[in-house]
């Protein structure tokens, strides 16, 4: 490491002791779960695995045998310390044999992902039929994330414990080996495996491994043989066991044999017989791929091939998968491979990196401001979808104005003076990506623009001595004259240089010869700018159009067509100076090849090389995001007040609620653990005790027989006596009105400092700690909320960028300077504001709102420490500049480790840039728009109507925010109640805080239950199931048949009971449903079957319900949608404030959480995926010259350096060039107008009016993709939903499956009305028919809409007063 880099570090270092020492100090005089920071810093990968697994010694060791051995050595190495009780503190054999197996998981994904604590459920030692022990190893489905190596390690760390501790080998039985078979052929069949064993395999690997593999069922069938094993809890394959055994043992078995051979304990010789494929060779098929192989496996799908014919110029093949599910408001840039389209131009600019495409900041506004900075697009190739990024050394678009101008656009300054005068976009111009992209997607070497730098090194090998030339003040290499040019082109027999170089490819022979002729033909005009003067051409269609798609700048009259700087197009026609035309006809090749440039090469006195032989298409995806993480709805205090304090969560309500005269007010009935002082006996539910102020501790005791216990090693508690798992959650009486005025008492606040301070109805952590509810009203103070963990965070957009200067970032050389930036990237002392300089690896730069949102939290942390830990102020900031130098956490999802960063600057872009090495990714599930769901609205009626009419009643496209999947997500301001159900089985009656609709996704899952109800949900979807002693969270994909699921009989109304359906159904007397929960009319119902089904539907939909998550979907109660985004937290509010006794309890709940803190970034323990980046300053010719074969990156890969080559030597976090240079990283629009355009419709006439004006668009399929992806499911899903609604009496609430004859309640005699009106119904229908006619849509189409037009006509019209004329009748 240089010295450089290592002061960096040891400065975050010591800022992150000062918090430390700060933090510490603040915890032991609080009231925090715990008196220390729960947040253990991790120096290196040995600190993650030691604090993520919280086994102490195991870094220590880890960094002995660092260095001496590989990961997978030390891991195997660490078992003997285990055993030998030198690293952990366990009591039995099992408790070892499980460290090792979760500490070696954890070694080899280097302690950041959750596999080692979500992967693993437990270790156990059984009992063999002949009397002796074996060892099982319970997997679950995050074992995935593991990777195959690792899986199969896991098995021999297992067995080497097992062989040293004594314990004998698995000896299965013959139907449970028989069973393994089925049951991996049955989840491959179901989810898909990346190698999938033959069933000899899996019989073979079961018989001999020495280590049962045994785990949780994950799947959605059952086994039909070898069901109900004593040994086996269930028929259902079990995920976990079936991707550690094919791959990871069977792939990956020759990784795992070279560790087998140098270990004396144990022996596993039958792996030489699955990596020789002798197993199941007899009747193997002969397409199947040997175990073992260790191959990577790719999947090319039905993607078409490329043109590599002979007869015609090589292509990559066009692909139309991102205009799918096309929705309004969402413009298209370029249709497949179309002219005029993105050209691909190859390089990085410093803000560029995986993911992300550079895009000329002209073309940004020109495309009506729909790009912006950090836009998401869907994109033709190399990925699927990428961040939008400034570059303007880039070619930007060419147009063609309203006065007749066709111009190259290459100014933002100019693309803004002329937009409201650009009359088509003929060109939307270059496409920056990295080879790193083509390498991280797999994607063969699209063809390559010829770009400047390709013709300068063409330049130098045809013996120009370039080098001068770049000296001369006279000469600009990447714009040159049109006579320097020509006469380098001529004078090194070199190709012509791009400028002049123009798109020959993108016209026929025949047009090439019409504008040959047509130049002849023309004369020149005088001029003050060219001694040549201006080229005439008499104006037909066929120049024009011909002039337009080679993108030669010229002005268009009524008559005549005028060039300027015009020689180098008549010499590539072959006309000379004199407009003589120097051939008659073209060779047969030239003529028939399928577009001009051997025609230009033939008669041209220098070669051409075609300009842009690659154009991909895109759309806009999602819009850019900057905002902070609220909680749904946002919450600042993690302190539960039930339902007393109203839809609002208000603790102030809550403080006040009394149901009857003669309660006292405030006291409110909730869940929360049962807490002991071990000093003086006091049981509480504070974290510490009231009476002695010392800490407490959780109880648990046996409800059923009195006994207490305590955790064993692994964090259980199970009953002395009765053998039953404990907790010490309780129901206990709050006085929420003294808690309320004792926070702020104990905070010196007064109700005036804020407008109202929310806490949450309940708990979802597994001890049920309640916050500090002082920390709750300095939040509301300062106007920032409580994340599930207590912190508060900022969700950005990420962005990479490797170089800065301190001007764009609104800071200075000398606050650089401070910071240890002392040279720009060329070695010079860094002296001004707009220098360039390598950015630190963990140096942040947050957007204009981050940084408010962070002064915020800086103010309010301040507050918290002064008034409420009664120490001094840590920040004391005055405004942003004061931010600059401070560090925060910077948090990835689905991740258990938390880096620390350090903020650089800021952005007025709606993103947050970073070092490449600091980014990550996200995910969403939801209903079948079919599905029934119950729910009060804003009036205080109640509904049964499928969700879909729910969500779209409510969503509006105009005020939704979209996520990172293009899910549209809608806050309800209004009062919408479910039915829900708590995790013991407690009805109750739950806000809806938002709605959202999801694009489908190719497969769903069909749940059936005893009682015939039918669910169908996304495969992640969470559900409930019961266990008998409460309610527990899955994926839909691990139910299985018999699970029991929480069912209603009956939902309330008003006022009453309103019964659903369920009621009316007879309870079958041989399985009845089974009543569960203190008295309610909750009821469980059995699952029958779990099926995939082939999406049929473009959306699904779901709603956030606060506190349980919960609601009746088809009569069954059952989860809502998760999500989650990167983030960003001010490092003191995460190590005061954050807490594991937050943390839900569920699968999964740990996931998000800064389990664990990296102080420093070491580049060989991140991601592969980073470090597919390339850091060169040029690119070779032979890369450029690789791509015009369709070369596979990897035969390209020694000419290209990219980030990985540096990992491991000195230069690991430095060195990273870039080709192509960015002059402001925040060029471009600020917002997109995704975001500032005003309704839908806004938005859709947009958008269709830019598709008229591309050339690389077809307006007409844009229009009807909106209308038949968008409009057209809309319209027929809101019919169905009127056509399935009920109808309900306005007075009573009485609901009728059908309107009554009489029009009146039948009960009361009441009005009966709707439930889904006509307004939501046709609601696009006009403006649909109107694009149909306005785009000429297909005839199919418009009579499509027009027999749904009949169809809403005869549902609607009132036919009793419609006069009939004698036309009606003829």
């Amino acid at each position: 490491m240089r010295p450089t880099d290592e002061t960096y570090f040891e400065t975050l270092e010591t800022g992150l002791d000062d918090a430390f020492e700060v933090a510490e100090a603040a915890r032991e005089r609080g009231e925090d779960p715990t008196p220390n920071v729960e947040i253990p810093v991790a120096k290196d990968m040995a600190d993650r695995v030691e604090n993520i697994l919280g086994i102490d010694g195991v870094a220590e060791r880890v960094r002995d045998l660092d260095g001496e051995m590989s990961r997978e050595e030390a891991a195997l190495e660490l078992v003997a310390d285990f055993v030998d009780g030198r690293v952990g503190d366990y009591d039995t054999d099992a408790g070892k044999i499980e460290g090792a197996v979760r500490t070696a998981v954890a070694l080899l994904t280097e302690g950041v992902v959750a596999a080692p604590i979500e992967g693993i459920d437990r270790v156990e030692v059984n009992d063999n039929d002949d009397g002796t022990q074996y060892v099982a190893v319970y997997y679950a489905g995050p074992i995935r994330s593991a990777g195959g190596t690792a899986q199969a390690l896991s098995v021999l760390v297992a067995d080497y414990a097992r062989a040293m501790l004594g314990i004998d080998a698995f000896k299965p039985r013959d139907d449970e080996i028989e069973r393994y078979a089925e049951e991996v052929d049955l989840y491959d069949s179901e989810t898909g495996l990346q190698y999938s064993p033959k069933d000899a395999e899996t019989t073979f690997i079961t018989e001999h491994c020495p280590v049962m593999l045994d785990g949780e069922a994950t799947g959605n069938e059952e086994v039909d043989g070898f069901r109900d094993l004593e040994r086996i809890d269930t028929n259902s394959p079990r995920g976990g066991m079936c991707l550690v055994l094919a791959e990871g043992i069977a792939l990956k078995a020759p990784k795992i044999q070279r560790y087998t051979r140098n270990l004396d304990e144990v022996a596993w010789p039958w792996l030489q017989d699955l990596i020789d494929g002798t197993i199941g060779a007899d009747d193997a098929d002969e397409d199947t791929p040997d175990a073992g192989s260790d191959s990577d496996a790719t999947d090319e799908g039905d993607a078409p091939s490329a043109s590599t014919d002979a007869e015609e110029p090589p292509r990559a093949a066009p692909s139309d998968k991102f205009l799918r599910d096309l929705i309004a408001g969402r413009p298209v840039f370029g249709h497949p491979s179309k002219n005029g389209g993105f050209r691909l131009r190859y390089g990085r600019a410093r803000n560029h990196g995986n993911a992300t495409a550079g895009v000329h900041p002209a073309t940004m506004h020109l495309l009506d401001d729909f790009l912006a900075t950090g836009t998401q697009i869907k994109t033709e190739r190399p990925g699927k979808a990428a961040g939008i990024v400034p570059v303007d050394s880039i070619e930007g678009p060419t147009v063609k104005l309203a006065n007749g101008d066709v111009r190259h656009i290459n100014d933002p300054a100019d693309a803004l003076d002329v937009r409201n005068g650009v009359a088509e976009i003929l060109d939307v111009g270059e496409y920056l990506v990295n080879y790193g992209e083509f390498v991280e997607n797999n994607h063969e070497l699209a063809p390559a623009s010829y770009a400047p730098e390709w013709w300068i090194q063409d330049l130098d090998a045809a013996g120009a001595d370039v080098q001068a030339l770049r000296d001369s003040p006279y000469v600009d290499l990447t714009a040159p004259t049109a006579d320097q040019a020509m006469a380098w082109a001529t004078d090194y027999d070199a190709p012509l240089h791009p400028a002049y170089t123009y798109l020959w490819h993108d016209i026929d022979v025949e047009q090439f010869r019409a504008l040959a002729d047509a130049v002849a033909d023309a004369h020149t005009d005088a001029s003050d700018d060219d001694d040549r003067g201006v080229l005439v051409l008499d104006h037909t269609t066929t120049v024009r159009e011909t002039l337009e798609a080679l993108l030669v700048t010229h002005h268009q009259g009524d008559d005549t067509i005028r060039v300027d700087d015009w020689l180098p197009l008549a010499r590539s026609l072959g006309v000379t100076e004199s407009l003589d035309r120097e051939w008659e006809t073209l060779s047969e090749a030239a003529a028939e090849w399928p577009n001009a440039v051997r025609a230009v090469n033939e008669v041209a006195p220098f070669s051409v090389q075609e300009r842009a032989p690659t154009r991909i298409g895109n759309r806009m995806g999602r819009p850019e995001k900057s905002e902070s993480r609220d909680l749904s709805p946002a919450v600042h205090t993690l302190f539960p007040i039930g339902d007393a304090g109203g839809s609002q969560r208000d603790v102030a309500d809550a403080a006040r609620y009394a149901p009857d005269m003669s309660d006292t007010p405030g006291e409110i009935p909730v869940r929360v653990g049962d807490r002991v002082c071990p000093s003086c006996d006091e049981h509480t539910y504070e974290s510490r005790c009231p009476d002695c102020g010392d800490w407490t501790d959780p109880h648990y005791e046996c409800r059923d027989c009195g006994a207490v216990a305590t955790p064993d090693e692994s964090g259980r508690v199970e009953c002395p006596n009765c053998g039953r798992d404990l907790d010490n959650v309780t129901t206990q009486v709050i006085d929420i009105n003294d808690e309320y005025h004792g926070a702020l008492r104990a905070v010196g606040e007064r109700e005036n400092a804020f407008d109202q301070l929310k806490g949450v109805k309940g708990l979802l952590s597994a001890e049920k700690t309640p916050e500090p509810m002082a920390k709750g009203v300095l939040r509301a103070k300062h106007d920032v909320t409580a994340f599930k963990d207590g912190t508060v965070r900022y969700d950005m957009t990420d962005l990479p960028v490797t170089a800065v200067t301190p001007a764009e970032l609104d800071v200075t050389a000398g606050q650089f300077r401070e910071l240890g930036y002392n040279q720009d990237i060329h070695g010079d002392p860094l002296e001004h504001d707009d220098q360039l300089v390598e950015l630190r690896v963990q140096d942040v730069v947050l957007s204009d709102g981050a940084a408010d949102h962070m002064l915020k939290t800086a103010d309010f942390v301040d507050d918290l420490l002064t008034q409420y830990y009664g120490l001094d102020a840590f920040y004391d900031l005055d405004d942003r500049d004061d931010l600059v130098g401070e560090l925060v956490f910077g948090m990835a999802p689905h991740t258990s480790a938390a880096v620390v960063g350090r903020v650089a600057g800021f952005t007025s872009a709606s993103v947050g840039y970073a070092h490449p090495y600091f980014h990550a990714a996200k995910r969403r599930n939801c209903f079948h728009p079919e599905t029934n769901v119950w729910f009060r609205d804003e009036s205080g009626e109640w509904h049964h109507d499928p969700i879909e009419t729910l969500v779209e009643a409510r969503l509006d496209p105009d005020t939704a925010d979209e996520d990172d999947f293009g899910a549209l997500v809608q806050a309800l301001d209004g009062d919408v109640f479910v039915p829900s159900v708590t995790e013991d089985g407690e009805e109750t009656l739950q806000r809806v805080e938002a709605v959202s609709k999801h694009p489908a996704p190719d497969h769903l899952l069909a749940v059936e239950t005893k009682r015939g109800r039918e669910l169908t949900v996304t495969p992640d979807h969470s559900m409930r199931r019961w266990t008998g002693d409460g309610i527990e969270r899955v994926d839909a994909r691990e139910l299985t048949a018999g699970d029991a699921l929480p069912a209603p009989t009956q939902v309330p109304g008003d006022g009453e009971t309103a019964t659903s359906e369920l009621r009316s159904e007879s309870l079958d007397g041989t399985h009845p449903q089974r009543r569960f929960g203190d008295g309610g009319s909750v009821r469980t119902d059995e699952v029958v079957s779990v099926e995939p089904v082939r999406s049929s539907v473009d959306h699904t939909y779901s709603l956030t319900v606060a506190e349980t998550n919960t609601l009746v979907a088809n009569g069954l109660f059952t989860g809502q949608c998760d999500g989650d985004e990167d983030c960003v937290m001010l490092l003191m509010d995460g190590l005061i404030n954050f807490s594991k006794s937050y943390l839900p309890d569920k699968r999964g709940g740990r996931m998000d959480a800064p389990l664990v803190m990296s102080s420093r970034i070491d580049p060989a323990e991140i991601d592969d995926e980073a470090h597919n980046i390339d850091i060169d300053r040029e690119y070779p010719r032979e890369f450029y010259e690789a791509t015009r074969e369709l070369a596979d990156p990897e035969d390209v890969a020694d000419l290209i350096t990219l980030a990985e080559s540096t990992v491991g030597t000195d230069e690991e976090y430095t060195g990273f060039g870039h080709t192509h240079a960015t002059s402001n990283i925040h060029l471009g629009p600020s917002l997109s107008a995704y975001k500032t355009l005003g309704s839908m419709m806004d938005k859709m006439d947009a958008q269709l009016e830019l598709a008229r004006k591309l050339r690389s668009v077809a307006e007409t399929d844009v229009a009807e993709r909106v209308i038949e992806y968008h409009f057209l499911p809309d319209l027929i899903g809101n019919l169905r939903a009127f056509s399935r609604q009920e109808t309900r009496c306005l007075d009573c609430g009485e609901k009728y499956r059908r309107m009554p004859l009489s029009g009146d309640c039948r009960e009361c005699g009441g009005r009966v009305n709707l439930t889904v009106h006509e307004g939501s119904v046709n609601k696009y229908m006009d403006t649909a028919m109107r694009v149909a006619t306005e785009y000429d849509c297909r005839e199919y189409t418009k009579q499509r809409l027009e027999i749904m037009d009949r169809r809403l006509e005869s549902v609607f019209e009132d036919d009793t007063n419609k006069q009939s004329g004698i036309s009606d009748f003829m």
